[in-house]
């Protein structure tokens, strides 16, 4: 009789934890943006600054010191109480 009830038991039990279990995720359907026609697209923006400029503030060693963020060294974790 003790075998019967071990059996149904992990019947049961079975069925409790394929009922809990995930199930597999779906696949969402791929989307796509709509087509659109050539009237409907916009105008090339204009950069606000020309492509000098970048190069002349990459290339000025002061222009570029003095608009450096500074550089804050923070505590390390090995450091104070613990």
């Amino acid at each position: 009789m003790s075998k019967f009830k071990l059996a149904f038991l992990m019947t049961v039990a079975l069925f409790i934890l394929s009922a809990c279990a995930t199930k597999p995720p779906t696949e969402a359907p791929i989307e796509t943006l709509p087509t659109t026609t050539a009237e409907e697209t916009p105008e090339a923006v204009v950069s606000a600054v020309p492509d000098t400029e970048c190069v002349s503030c990459h290339t000025d060693k002061q222009r570029l010191i003095d608009t450096a963020a500074l550089v804050v060294e923070a505590e390390g974790e090995s450091k104070g109480v613990g």
